[in-house]
């Protein structure tokens, strides 16, 4: 009887514990639009900057190269490495927004940005799940965490029932 309410109570626990993740990517993929659309506004901005004066994005980009001012080369450096940026998490973001259910862990996984994650989990409040992609993760996290306390309780009845048995005597 104990056996079974520790079983239930591990599985529910693991429920609880799975229905979180659809959660957590939905928060971090919050996260995901509001720094593409905030890089957007940088990008779009250069871009207008550089067709103002005639250039690509491309050509632009390479005229702080030629600029011999330190300050003005680390800035073409900075710009380069948030075009960069847009690009990853534009692209990363359209394949969450893509995904089937059960590709988006994976991919969430695959391309995680570590800073914007980092935001994400500071910011993490519990919630209900309350969607099929909640109740199917809760399905597999009761599943695991039954199976698992049933695979710890079997295993110590094994070694107790080993310890308890009659030594024979020859």
């Amino acid at each position: 009887m104990i056996a079974r309410v520790l079983i239930v109570a591990a599985g529910l626990m693991g429920a609880v514990a799975a229905s979180q993740v659809p959660e957590i990517m939905q928060q971090y993929q919050q996260r995901l639009g509001g720094a593409v659309q905030e890089l957007t506004r940088v990008v779009e901005r250069f871009d207008a900057d550089a067709a103002s004066e005639g250039l690509t994005r491309e050509a632009a980009l390479a005229r702080y190269d030629d600029v011999e001012d330190g300050f003005i080369g680390k800035r073409g450096a900075s710009m380069k490495v948030a075009l960069d940026r847009f690009e990853r998490i534009k692209a990363h973001r359209q394949a969450l927004v893509d995904a089937a259910m059960l590709e988006r862990p994976a991919l969430f996984v695959k391309y995680r940005d570590p800073s914007l994650f980092a935001g994400a989990i500071d910011d993490y409040r519990p919630a209900v799940p309350t969607t099929t992609e909640g109740a199917l993760y809760a399905f597999v996290g009761f599943v695991f965490g039954a199976g698992f306390a049933s695979f710890l309780i079997g295993g110590w009845r094994r070694v107790r029932r080993a310890l308890l048995r009659p030594s024979a005597v020859t």
